[in-house]
């Protein structure tokens, strides 16, 4: 029986190559380089994205112009790796599409009392504030990074909860003398403020 033949093919490379037939070169990169977390020559990330050096190099200036990757250049060539505001914005992205608006309200308000309690708890309004406090043996040095993994979040919801009331088409129409709000609108707004 022919079908009964068990296939001795090598699974990954079957995966690797369905990878190739289903995604383009700047697919593969830009997905390699969303799970590079320390900074990694082109070579490297070519090498793990199955394309060319040269093209890797390519497409790796091209998410770095992007801000999708950060850079850092190096006595024997540039090495990528992916951007904290790349990631940044990914979670926000997640945060809004996951939460409605009072669910990020909510989550807001109960981060905030978080760091109350900790700056109750410690009479000091932030974890620097607390790192200044404590001696070597104190207890509470935990407590530091839990704090500040709250103001991150708390960042991250109220970038969210922002998109809420986002509008780019907001302050641009057609009509005569009316000015665009598009790009370069909010640089000219924070040079306004400081004038």
């Amino acid at each position: 029986m022919e079908n009964d033949r068990l296939w001795t093919g090598d699974v990954n490379e079957a995966v690797v190559e369905e990878w190739k037939d289903e995604t383009s070169p700047f697919e593969r990169v830009k997905e390699v380089l969303l799970s590079t977390t320390s900074f990694q020559y082109a070579g490297t990330i070519a090498e793990r994205a199955r394309v060319s050096e040269p093209s890797a190099r390519k497409h790796l200036r091209t998410l770095a112009d992007s801000g999708f990757a950060a850079t850092e250049n190096t006595g024997q060539g540039t090495r990528f790796k992916r951007s904290s505001e790349s990631i940044a914005m990914e979670r926000i992205k997640e945060l809004h599409t996951e939460l409605t608006r009072d669910e990020l309200i909510t989550g807001i308000q109960s981060l905030k009392s978080q760091i109350q309690a900790y700056q109750d708890e410690y009479d000091v309004t932030n974890p620097d504030d607390l790192a200044l406090e404590l001696e070597p043996a104190d207890d509470g040095w935990e407590i530091i990074s839990q704090w500040q993994a709250i103001e991150e979040n708390l960042d991250l919801a109220q970038a969210a909860l922002s998109l809420y009331d986002f509008d780019p088409d907001r302050g641009s129409s057609d009509e005569a003398g009316s000015s665009d709000r598009s790009k370069g609108a909010f640089a000219e707004d924070i040079d306004g403020l400081s004038a």
